[in-house]
């Protein structure tokens, strides 16, 4: 398994809001890609940090969902929450 990792400062005035965007459209986008396993959406509400995690069962399957349709444009609307340049990671799931 592997897993994608985005880790973005968020604004104060969006935060809620992007959280919400990510349960309501990116997480049901996410359940329709083949190979998604699951995902999950870490919020620090005191310094407005998220950490977006989603775990696929390939690694194939995980940077080719960024571009597939719906969720490509799930994804790219996200941008619009963020204070700055997210960082994007890829991990193998060791345990």
């Amino acid at each position: 398994m592997y897993a994608r990792i985005v880790r973005a400062s968020l604004t104060a005035e969006t935060a809620q809001e992007a959280v919400t965007y990510f349960q309501n459209t990116v997480l049901p986008a996410l359940k329709q890609h083949a190979g998604f396993a699951f995902g999950h959406c870490f919020y620090a509400p005191a310094d407005q940090h998220v950490l977006m995690v989603s775990v696929w069962d390939s690694e194939e399957a995980c940077p080719s969902a960024e571009t597939s349709g719906l969720l490509g444009q799930a994804v790219s609307h996200l941008r619009e929450y963020f204070a700055g340049k997210p960082t994007l990671d890829y991990y193998q799931v060791a345990v």
